[in-house]
C-alpha cells in the first residue's frame, strides 16, 4: 500500500529536483527576466540578515488576493538563494499547499519533520544548518501558522515564507502574530505596472504626492511630474495608452505582457470564480448556495454605480436575507476581492448608513461589467466610474500601509456630495472629487466650505498637470495613479 509518508517523500523529492531547473520558465518571458517589485526587497533585507546573524526575524506572512504575483515573488526568493547565495537546493525546500492538497492530507509541520529526517538525517531541535521554506497557498493547511510557531520555536536555524489568500490574515493567534512579520501583496499600482512591465522606476513621486494631499504642498509633486512625463514620452516601448489599459485590465502581473485582452479577462475571470469556490470556504463555512449568491452578488456590485447599497436591496435582487447578504460579504471583504467605505458622520451612526462598495481593482469592476453588458452607452462616465474605483483602492490600500493613518470615508450629502472624505486623526478632512472629463469647481469648493478644509481635490481630465488653485488642487488621474 502507498502510504502517506511514501506520498509526501516523493512529493519532496520531485520538488527538490525540479525547483531549480523551473526556475528560468518561471521567471522570465521571451529570453526577458520578470522585474523584482518592491516586497521582493522586504525579503531580501531579511534573508541577507538571517545569513549573516541569528535575528529573530525569519518568520513570514505574505497573504494577499490571487493572481497578484506571490508564487512569482518565492521562486524570485529562490532564485536568489540559490544563484547569489549560493545555497545548496536541497537546503531550500518550496511546498505548494495546494498541489500537495491535491493528492494527500497534509500538515506542514510533517512535511517538514520529513524533509529534515531523509535528506539532513536531522529535527528540528537538533539542526546545526541554514534551512528555508518557501510555502506557497498555505491555507490549505488551516494550521499553518501553528506550524510556523513550532518550527520557530524550536530552531533559529530556518527561515519561512507563507504566502496564500487572505485568509491568512485570519488564522494565527495572538502567540503566533508576535513571531510573525507579515506583509500583505496587493495588486500593483501604476508605478510598479510600470517597474514590473518597463523597469522605469518613479517610486520618488509616491512621497511627493502624499506630500500634495495631506499637506497641500505642490512644489516636490509638479517638479517630478514634469520629469515623469518626459520620460514617458522619451521611454522604449511606452505607448500612449498604456494607462487606459492599465485602467481597464491593469493590477495584475499576468496581464502585463499579454495583448490579447480577452485572454486577460479569463484570466481575471477564472481568478474570481476561484476565490468564491475555493477561498471564501477556508475562510469561513459556506453553503453552495451561498457561493451561488456571492458569484451574482459581485455581478451586481459590478454593474451598480458609485453610491451606497442596501443590504435589503441586495438580498431582495438575490432573494436571500439581509444576515446572509452581510455574511457573504464580510466573507468577500476578508478575501480582499472587494473593501467597503464608510459615510463620514459620527461613527455611532456609521452601522445604520449604508456602505459603498469598490473592487480591489478598477480592471475586476470593467471585466465583471463587461462580461454582462456595458449597461453605460456614454463612455466617459463609465470610464469616471472605473477611474472612482482605482481612485479608492489606490486611498484603501495607502490607508493600510505601515505609517499611513488616515481613514477613507464617503460623503453622504445628498446634495452637492463629493466622491471621497479622508482624514488623519485630529486633522482637518480633505475631501476629493473624481471624474473622467472636465470638472467645475462647485462641488469641490461647497465641501470645503461644508467641512472647513483648507483644501480640497479634484482628480480628473481638467488639467493636463498637477495645478494648485487657491485651495482647489488638480490632479491629472494617470499622475494620482503613481501614488
Amino acid at each position: 500500500m502507498y502510504e502517506k509518508e511514501e506520498i509526501i517523500e516523493d512529493y519532496i523529492r520531485e520538488e527538490l529536483y525540479d525547483v531549480p531547473n523551473i526556475l528560468n520558465n518561471e521567471l522570465s518571458l521571451n529570453g526577458m527576466n520578470f522585474q523584482l517589485r518592491k516586497e521582493f526587497d522586504f525579503i531580501k533585507g531579511h534573508v541577507d540578515e538571517f545569513l549573516e546573524k541569528t535575528t529573530n526575524n525569519r518568520y513570514f506572512a505574505l497573504p494577499g488576493l490571487r493572481g497578484v504575483g506571490k508564487t512569482t515573488l518565492l521562486y524570485q526568493t529562490y532564485e536568489y538563494l540559490y544563484k547569489s547565495k549560493n545555497i545548496s537546493p536541497n537546503q531550500i525546500l518550496f511546498i505548494s499547499c495546494e498541489n500537495l492538497n491535491d493528492i494527500v492530507d497534509f500538515k506542514i509541520i510533517d512535511v517538514v519533520k520529513q524533509f529534515l529526517s531523509t535528506y539532513h538525517n536531522t529535527t528540528l531541535r537538533r539542526l546545526d544548518k541554514k534551512i528555508f521554506l518557501l510555502i506557497d497557498e498555505s491555507q490549505y493547511d488551516r494550521n499553518w501558522a501553528l506550524s510556523g510557531k513550532l518550527i520557530f520555536d524550536k530552531t533559529k536555524n530556518i527561515f519561512m515564507i507563507f504566502t496564500g489568500s487572505s485568509a491568512l490574515n485570519l488564522e494565527y493567534d495572538a502567540n503566533s502574530a508576535r513571531r510573525l512579520l507579515k506583509q500583505n501583496i496587493t495588486p500593483l499600482n501604476y508605478n510598479q505596472h510600470l517597474k514590473l512591465k518597463y523597469n522605469y522606476n518613479a517610486a520618488d513621486i509616491s512621497t511627493s504626492l502624499k506630500k500634495l494631499i495631506f499637506r497641500g504642498d505642490a512644489g516636490d509633486a509638479i517638479t517630478k511630474e514634469q520629469v515623469i512625463n518626459q520620460d514617458l514620452i522619451n521611454l522604449e516601448n511606452y505607448s500612449t495608452t498604456d494607462w487606459d489599459e492599465y485602467l481597464k485590465y491593469g493590477g495584475f502581473p499576468t496581464a502585463l505582457f499579454e495583448d490579447n485582452n480577452n485572454i486577460i479577462c479569463k484570466n481575471i475571470t477564472d481568478m474570481i470564480k476561484k476565490v468564491i469556490s475555493h477561498d471564501m470556504g477556508t475562510i469561513s463555512s459556506i453553503t453552495s448556495d451561498s457561493q451561488t449568491h456571492a458569484n451574482r452578488l459581485v455581478r451586481f456590485l459590478a454593474l451598480q454605480k458609485p453610491g451606497d447599497i442596501s443590504q435589503e436591496k441586495m438580498g431582495s435582487y438575490l432573494g436571500t436575507s439581509k444576515g446572509n447578504i452581510r455574511n457573504i460579504l464580510d466573507i468577500l471583504e476578508k478575501t480582499q476581492l472587494i473593501f467597503h467605505c464608510e459615510p463620514h458622520i459620527a461613527s455611532a451612526k456609521r452601522s445604520i448608513k449604508s456602505w459603498e462598495y469598490f473592487f480591489a481593482t478598477s480592471s475586476i469592476k470593467h471585466i465583471l461589467t463587461s462580461s454582462i453588458g456595458n449597461l453605460n452607452s456614454n463612455k466617459k462616465a463609465y470610464l469616471g466610474v472605473l477611474l472612482e474605483n482605482l481612485v479608492a483602492s489606490t486611498l484603501f490600500y495607502l490607508s493600510h500601509e505601515d505609517g499611513n493613518y488616515f481613514k477613507l470615508y464617503y460623503d453622504p450629502e445628498t446634495d452637492g456630495n463629493v466622491d471621497f472624505i479622508i482624514q488623519r486623526e485630529f486633522q482637518f478632512p480633505i475631501p476629493i472629487e473624481v471624474g473622467m472629463g472636465k470638472k467645475t469647481k462647485k462641488q469641490i469648493s461647497s465641501a470645503i466650505e461644508r467641512y472647513g478644509a483648507d483644501w480640497g481635490i479634484i482628480i480628473s481630465n481638467t488639467t493636463n498637470s498637477i495645478e494648485k488653485e487657491d485651495n482647489i488642487i488638480y490632479l491629472p488621474p494617470r499622475t494620482f495613479s503613481f501614488l
